[in-house]
């Protein structure tokens, strides 16, 4: 096992959870409420303009990121968004405490089209690693008990499932795990498919990967180069009986 611990940066929407914009979710309240009756959904939590569902298993997975690795979160919404599902995956504040950094679209670049007509759409975020790694405090944290001569340049993961966001990096500093839905509206939001998912249990895809990551001894770029990271098959969830969804939420 590499004797580096290695920084782990995570998004958040797509990655840890799933969101939809109060309007939506209360738009196609009847569907959801189906879904729930028959126990193939899980009601989300309300969280600002947001209804929010977390990933399954996604408190164990990360318990086991802060046990083997420093962890931040890095999303590209604004702070009022972010802090209140920070606070629900991290209740306790000695938890949150432990994030290297949970930073919001405060700390991305923004570029302006001044051409977009959609208000979604006139400004764009990314995040740029030479902010983290610029920032004295946070290599002076992720320095303490580390082996001498290594740098946070060299041992640093960003995870986000929109590449784009991270266009202004080194190659191989980020990987981009499919975007997690946990389900989809079709039919012109008359019908809904519901989705599966391990890729954060024990023995999930994306943990098996950060496995493989803990026991390498080189680079970060070097492991992204030679062990790529592709996704399983999406599973449909079907004739399931109810009460049978489990979000992994413990």
């Amino acid at each position: 096992m590499s004797k580096v611990k290695r920084l782990i940066i995570l998004d958040l929407n797509g990655l840890l959870i799933h969101r939809l914009y109060k309007s939506d979710y209360v738009k196609n309240k009847r569907l959801f409420e189906d879904e729930y009756r028959l126990g193939h959904l899980a009601r989300p939590e309300p969280k600002g303009n947001f209804a929010v569902w977390f990933r399954p298993h996604v408190k164990s997975f990360l318990d086991w990121l802060l046990e083997h690795f420093h962890v931040a979160i890095w999303s590209s919404v604004l702070q009022h968004n972010i802090a209140p599902i920070v606070e629900s995956l991290f209740p306790d504040e000695h938890e949150r405490d432990r994030l290297l950094f949970w930073w919001n679209q405060d700390n991305c670049f923004v570029e302006e089209d001044p051409t977009a007509t959609d208000p979604k759409k006139m400004k764009s975020f990314y995040k740029r690693l030479t902010s983290v790694w610029d920032t004295v405090d946070i290599n002076e944290r992720w320095l303490i008990n580390q082996p001498s001569d290594v740098q946070l340049t060299d041992h640093t993961l960003l995870i986000d499932d929109n590449k784009l966001k991270v266009r202004d990096n080194p190659i191989h500093t980020a990987i981009h795990p499919r975007t997690w839905k946990l389900f989809e509206l079709y039919d012109d939001n008359h019908n809904i498919r519901i989705y599966e998912d391990d890729t954060l249990d024990v023995n999930g895809h994306l943990r098996k990967w950060l496995r493989g990551l803990l026991e390498w001894n080189g680079t970060v770029v070097e492991y992204v180069e030679r062990n790529p990271y592709d996704d399983p098959p999406l599973k449909e969830i079907e004739n399931k009986s109810e009460n049978s969804w489990d979000s992994g939420w413990d």
